[in-house]
């Protein structure tokens, strides 16, 4: 569509502002110096006028140098782009949406409110007050007998990092184990938890006390941390119905090693759940024994790994 007469004019006018307003206010400047007019109210207005327009000709001209520069564009930026403009912002959540919706709203609208939400809730630290970091996960499996029972044992250690505005949380330390009825005996016993070296007050929560296969303790923190955790269960129960074991973490991990040992007549089968970027392997000349490494990453929530058993006839 060709552009009209005055849409050019405007254009003209608004890309040469500058000069126009300098040439308009000497125009008025030499009709006062030709002493043109005679009536002095109207030679003082005309005064006026014409310092007016030639300040405001000048400060055109200085923002357009600037503009030139890119000293506007470069301050905006860090304006809107700076850490603290973002910080200070009480509608992150749907300034993280309406962000989102503009990368993949044209290939998906019909899952995106729903996709943001799952992120959002499930991948985002915004609930969160701790997560954990330099895991180190030792399971030693001492047996698994002709009924397909398995006997081991799982150590934890690593740090609780906490929410720079937090000083006292509620650790939360749950385990599952997946035995559908069974005549086979269950264990599950927490043997220790420490933090920091001390033994730790663990009382189990009043809805997993009277079911064997769940077991939850909450235990209270106070302090800055970051704080050292180290537990150790004892378990034993039947792999008949489910011959693996799963481990997903809770919260978000930075940096996991896991070390799994097994008897002669087992085989252990090691697998990953739901990581981008996989566990590698380490010390794979050792027999009898599963080593891992997960460093410089993030495990999120629901991710982890998992083991799967069968017994050498």
């Amino acid at each position: 569509m060709e552009e009209s007469n005055y849409k050019k004019i405007q254009r003209w006018s608004f890309a040469n502002m500058v000069w126009i307003l300098l040439i308009i206010s000497l125009l008025l400047m030499l009709v006062i110096y030709l002493d043109w007019v005679k009536d002095a109210k109207l030679l003082d207005l005309l005064e006026k006028i014409s310092l007016a327009i030639l300040s405001s000709g000048i400060f055109a001209a200085v923002l357009k140098s600037i503009q030139f520069t890119g000293l506007f564009k470069e301050e905006i930026e860090k304006v809107i782009l700076g850490t603290d403009f973002v910080k200070n912002r009480r509608d992150l959540p749907q300034l993280w949406k309406t962000i989102s919706k503009t990368i993949y709203k044209r290939k998906f609208p019909n899952i995106s409110e729903d996709l943001e939400n799952l992120i959002l809730d499930t991948y985002f630290p915004t609930n969160e007050d701790y997560y954990y970091e330099d895991y180190i996960v030792t399971i030693n499996i001492e047996e698994i007998n002709n009924d397909f029972e398995i006997i081991y044992t799982q150590t934890c250690k690593y740090k609780v990092v906490l929410d720079k505005d937090v000083d006292e949380i509620e650790l939360s330390l749950e385990t599952a184990i997946s035995q559908e009825e069974d005549s086979s005996e269950i264990i599950n016993k927490l043997e220790y938890f420490t933090i920091d070296g001390k033994e730790a007050e663990t009382k189990e929560d009043e809805s997993t006390k009277s079911n064997p296969k769940i077991s939850k303790y909450l235990i209270p923190i106070k302090g800055n941390g970051p704080f050292e955790i180290h537990s150790k269960f004892n378990r034993r129960y039947s792999l008949k119905n489910e011959n693996y074991k799963l481990f997903r973490m809770k919260r978000f991990t930075k940096n996991m090693e896991l070390v799994i040992s097994y008897p002669e007549n087992v085989c252990v089968s090691f697998f990953n759940i739901g990581l981008v970027n996989s566990f590698t392997q380490q010390h794979v000349e050792i027999n009898n024994q599963i080593s891992r490494s997960h460093k410089n990453d993030i495990i999120l929530p629901h991710q982890g790994f998992g083991m799967s058993f069968e017994l050498k006839r």
